[in-house]
């Protein structure tokens, strides 16, 4: 029976039951069916409950030949006289294998019997190959904690129950997160959400964590378990993707354009699993996932950017056997092990039968391990996974609770995850808690812990000692990092995460923004002042400002303003205006309206009031200022009239009593904005001695009354004291584009004038853009009234005049129809008037070095904010033109030394352009329509005639025109305003306006800084635009219809001839030239944000500091700026 025995560890297999990433709880099952096969450390179970012999109408399980004796195998023996069935099947390897002796997969043991396995019966006696039964980890060393994963559920996002955002996660115990899951859509192979409860605003929830931890790394897991589960639309994706060239360079791109669009850093593939049949792989994906893999990479590569790429891989041979792991590994960064779900309530299907087992069994995952030593996988490739969960049963004999005893099914669900057989780390927790007679069981050998609670219900999960475990054995193997599933399994106060990483304090986006925000209170209340007392350096330290002195104990003269300590407050505090208030004798310093005490004492000192030099005999002097901050906030807000209530659209949050009418006055805000204050009270009675607000509150008014008839003794007032919103005074740094224009010298209108029998005087609508190049960018409609008379609508024809030597050559652009004409930009009865592209560019982020666009739909388009946009500027042929006389090539000059490029080809003679540009083609050259015929359709302007048949007219139809939108797309107003000067070769902003800028940031103005960041994100937003591969189509037809009519002008307009030559050399020297002016403006830029704003000045003052990091990040990035080559040829 030597056979029957080997056979049946061939089908206990070493497959571990390895569960894959899971999916949310209520709509799907989180984990299925996942194994047919178990650890052979289980024999014993195993020989008693199968059957490997077969006969006549019982075929071998394993497809094997059913041989005369009875027994399963392979070779003339079985397969030969008397098989009963499967009798051409052939052996997995070895001498009746088929080619004949082929090796396993992953190099593992191919038995005397033609089986691959990794036990002594497949790896000793008669073994056909790769006889090794624990091979060593390659050579190679990492830290698992070097790199530590967590996986975030989005879904989670959602719950009723231990919900956890983004914010809520503990990104001070991560190096990476990894949103999961991101799905593929089955037919674009774009990116989007796993389910339409799943909201796309959670991609970008995600990425706001690095506004705080800045070197956290994102990447987007894609898949998973449910992903690729039997019978979904989902499970053939990956495998369509991977199988052609086209899909995977479709897939690439797309995946790059999420990154970008998002600021994510990488790509984890959880492909659920390939060639397994079991779940819709098929053979041929052994091949075509590293080529996937491959061509991501190169992708990546070509781009530019640093992105990384992971893959999930299980435990289990059955899966693994599928992976190609040393072609997958040569693209790949790392490989995410699923080291956990080694057992689970599937297990009763399986022939290790329905045992109680821990689920996370180091024995088992140092023996999945060796799958990839065998494999020449190094452990420097490997990230072990941590479960911050516990695989749970209900026992079928409550008192035999150790691991090995029957379970009947899985245990109750949790109260949270609702999910049976499976409880989330925190519940584990809340169970320990809530039962503190509980005594878990520490199994050191298999480094888990297991536990039985409510009589008969078993679950084994890890802790601080079985993580620690874990961790030695992977720093001793030298794995280079940890992965979780998941992060958001965790209780609310990280204890896995803490025990995982050993750190005793871990912090999320929500404390930090809650620490931030205290701290910016604290500041802007003076909390964070102090007082110099070190007589020999009476400095300030770098960041603080001299508010003013306390003379206490100085015995200062009445004109030494230089005696005391100096009073010392932040930067960024916001304080101004500093004085000591209350006079000498019985004091009763009180700050006044919009005032904040900073600090007291009975001297006073300097800067105070005239009359409050002497030291107080009683009561003590009060040292306010102004808190301007929050007098923003409270723009808006205003004390009804007597008598008077807060509009519906208001909230009443303090009140003062008035005589008149017994009734008073409210104070009121708007509903819309934070309430800038909270727990508004009076304080002082009586004489009103305690008329001082605390330090922490700020003083809104005073009367004498208060918020009630009874006045203050001795003429003096009560304050009216009030908490501070915290949340409300963060003044947020962000790029939003909207006060980008509001000063002088940004978006100046520079154009030329409106072509003759067009109106320049059009209304101002709500959908208008403000005219501020040849295409009339950006609307703004707070600009409206005070630049209607300087700009026109866009759309309009422009004259175009280029000035030669003798005369001037004058011709108009086209009319075209503009970013609020949606009917005509996307009509659906196509023709060549029609946009190609059915949506719109825009840039989603408000995180100033986030600097990808988003190509939005139709139906996801704003209202206002895009402008139908010329992919080649108008201006273009103007520069076009300028070569053509000149002989002089567009040419930015980076350096000191600079070199005037001059072409190859022949000039055109000025007299022969002047003379041929407007000329009418021949009737012989039969040219095609460069139009539709669009005169006189509704919308269309009634002045609207299509171009005459000359070069000039054809080639600004070409363009771009009402009868020829092909060429054009949309896109916000910003960006193209931006695109416009660069294709220009002008710099967005004038070093002198930005000068100045930067003068108004260092003199407080956040919205100044904010200005240079915004202009610094659109011109890198402008190559993310022009290098998109969408928007690359359009460049493309673009270009191919330019050309031909540059064709037409060399072939039928004599005094034109050479011009096809100029124009071919002319376009790959202003490709470069873009790129060079956009570099030579960054440069610019940082040299004089550099020059002006020093670390010791920004030290303290956030919009600064973020300003000089936002420009150190961009000159760190210019190597972006670049116009891609591949579309200017024949």
């Amino acid at each position: 029976m030597t056979l029957s025995l080997t056979l049946l560890t061939v089908f206990a297999g070493l497959a571990f039951a390895g569960q894959g990433h899971g999916s949310h709880h209520i709509s799907h099952k989180r984990f299925s069916s996942l194994e047919r096969r178990s650890q052979s450390s289980q024999e014993s179970q195993l020989f008693r409950r199968e059957d490997y012999t077969c006969g006549p109408g019982r075929p071998c399980h394993n497809g094997a030949c059913c041989g005369e004796s009875g027994n399963c195998g392979y070779g003339p023996i079985y397969c030969g006289k008397g098989c009963s069935s499967n009798c051409d099947a052939h052996a997995e390897c070895g001498q009746f294998s088929q080619p004949p002796d082929k090796e396993c997969p992953l190099n593992t043991c191919c038995s005397e019997f033609g089986f691959c396995g990794t036990t002594k019966d497949f790896c000793t006696g008669k073994c056909q190959s790769n006889c090794v039964e624990h091979p060593k980890p390659p050579a190679g060393s990492g830290d698992p904690l070097s790199k530590v994963i967590g996986y975030y559920e989005a879904w989670n996002d959602r719950s009723k129950c231990h919900q956890t955002s983004a914010k809520d996660l503990p990104v001070d115990a991560l190096t990476h997160l990894n949103y999961a899951f991101a799905y593929v859509d089955p037919g674009s192979f774009e990116i989007t959400t796993m389910d339409a409860a799943t909201p796309a605003r959670i991609f970008q929830d995600v990425a706001d964590l690095k506004k705080t931890s800045p070197s956290l790394k994102i990447f987007v897991s894609l898949g998973g378990w449910t992903f690729s589960d039997n019978g979904t639309a989902t499970q053939p994706v990956f495998g369509n993707i991977a199988r052609s060239d086209a899909n995977r360079q479709k897939f690439a791109t797309n995946v790059l354009k999420f990154l970008s669009t998002y600021g994510y850093d990488g790509v984890d593939i959880d492909w659920e699993y390939p060639g397994a049949p079991d779940r819709g792989g098929n053979p041929e994906d052994v091949v075509t996932y590293p080529r996937l893999l491959q061509t991501i990479r190169q992708t990546f590569e070509a781009s530019g950017q640093e992105l990384g790429i992971s893959f999930t891989a299980p435990s289990s041979y059955w899966y693994l056997r599928w992976f190609d792991l040393p072609k997958l590994v040569e693209w790949a960064d790392w490989i995410n092990l699923m080291s956990y779900d080694l057992h689970g309530v599937w297990d009763s299907t399986n022939p290790i039968g329905s045992i109680v087992q821990g689920h996370t069994n180091l024995t088992e995952i140092e023996l999945a391990a060796e799958l990839f030593w065998r494999a020449g996988i190094p452990p420097s490739k490997l990230a072990l996974g941590f479960g911050f969960y516990g695989r749970a049963f209900t026992l079928a004999d409550s008192s035999c609770i150790t691991p090995g005893c029957l379970f009947s099914s899985g245990a109750k669900p949790g109260v949270c995850t609702g999910t049976s057989g499976y409880l989330s780390y925190y519940e584990v927790q809340d169970i320990l808690s809530k039962n503190k007679d509980l005594k878990p069981v520490y199994d050191k050998d298999a480094a888990v812990k297991y536990m039985t609670f409510d009589k008969n219900q078993w679950i084994s999960y890890d802790d601080s000692d079985t993580f620690a475990d874990k961790i030695k054995w992977a720093k001793k193997i030298g794995f280079s990092g940890s992965l979780i599933w998941a992060s958001d399994l965790d209780d609310y106060d990280f204890t896995a995460h803490k025990a995982l990483v050993g750190k005793k304090s871990i912090g999320s986006l929500q404390n930090k923004k809650a620490t931030a925000i205290a701290s910016e209170t604290a500041a802007t209340f003076g909390d964070k002042c102090y007082y110099e007392e070190n007589s020999h350096t009476q400095m300030c330290q770098s960041g603080y400002l001299t508010m003013g002195r306390d003379n206490s104990g100085g015995h200062c003269n009445e004109n030494d303003k230089l005696c005391g300590n100096i009073i010392c407050c932040p930067k960024s505090s916001g304080l101004s205006d500093c004085t000591w208030r209350g006079s000498g004798g019985d004091c009763n310093g009180r700050c006044h309206d919009g005032e904040v005490k900073v600090s007291g004492s009975s001297w006073g000192g300097w800067p105070g009031e005239s009359s409050g030099k002497k030291r107080c005999g009683r009561g003590g002097k009060a040292f306010c200022c102004k808190a301007d901050k929050f007098k923003k906030l409270t723009d808006g807000c205003h004390w009804s009239a007597f008598k008077g209530r807060c509009s519906s659209d208001e909230k009443k949050v303090a009140y003062i009593y008035d005589d008149q009418d017994g009734e008073g006055q409210s104070y009121c805000c708007k509903r819309d904005k934070p309430m800038p204050v909270s727990n508004c009270h009076w304080v002082g009675q009586g004489d009103c001695a305690d008329n001082t607000c605390a330090k922490t509150e700020i003083t809104l008014t005073t009367s004498s009354k208060g918020g009630n008839y009874r006045s203050c003794n001795w003429y003096r007032e009560k304050s009216l004291c009030c908490t501070p919103n915290g949340d409300a005074l963060i003044e947020k740094y962000q790029c939003d584009d909207d006060n980008l224009c509001d000063e002088d010298g940004y978006c100046e209108d520079d154009i030329g004038p409106v072509a003759s029998g067009w109106s320049s005087k059009q209304s101002i609508e709500v959908d208008y853009y403000d005219a501020s190049d040849d295409e009339g960018n950006l609307y703004f409609h707070e600009l409206a009234e005070h630049k209607k008379d300087k700009g026109a609508r866009p759309g309009l024809p422009r004259t175009q005049t280029l000035k030669m030597a003798t005369q001037e050559l004058v011709w108009n652009s086209r009319p075209y129809a503009t970013g609020d004409k949606r009917d005509w930009l996307f009509r659906f009865a196509g023709g060549l008037a029609e946009m190609s592209l059915k949506g719109a560019f825009m840039r989603d982020s408000q995180q100033c070095r986030n600097v990808a666009l988003t190509f939005h739909k139709m139906s996801d388009l704003a209202a206002t904010g895009l402008q139908a946009e010329h992919f080649f500027e108008v201006q273009l042929i103007k520069q076009l033109l300028q070569t053509a006389i000149t002989g002089i090539l567009p040419n930015v000059p980076l350096g000191s030394v600079s070199v005037t490029p001059v072409l190859s080809a022949a000039k055109l003679l000025e007299a022969n352009l002047y003379n041929g540009w407007n000329k009418l083609y021949p009737a012989s050259a039969n040219l095609p329509p460069i139009v539709q015929n669009v005169a006189g359709l509704s919308g269309v302007p009634s002045k609207y005639t299509p171009p005459a048949n000359t070069p000039a007219d054809r080639i600004m139809s070409a363009i771009g025109d009402w009868g020829n939108m092909k060429n054009m797309l949309l896109v916000q107003d910003r960006i193209n305003w931006v695109k416009g000067k660069l294709f220009s070769l002008q710099n967005p902003i004038s070093e002198t306006v930005l000068i100045e800028t930067i003068k108004e940031a260092l003199s407080g103005g956040v919205s100044a800084a904010q200005r240079i960041s915004t202009t610094l994100q659109n011109v890198y937003a402008v190559f993310s635009y022009i290098n998109d591969a969408y928007c690359e189509i359009t460049e493309r037809e673009s270009y191919q219809q330019l050309t031909n009519e540059i064709s037409y002008m060399d072939q039928y307009i004599p005094e034109l001839k050479g011009i096809k030559d100029i124009w071919h050399e002319f376009m790959p020297a202003m490709q470069t030239a873009v790129g060079q002016k956009a570099v030579s403006f960054v440069n610019m830029v940082h040299f004089n944000v550099v020059d002006k704003i020093k670390p010791n000045v920004a030290a303290g003052v956030p919009h600064l500091e973020t300003l000089l990091e936002d420009v150190k990040f961009f000159i760190n990035s210019v190597d972006k700026l670049k116009w891609q080559s591949g579309n200017f040829r024949d």
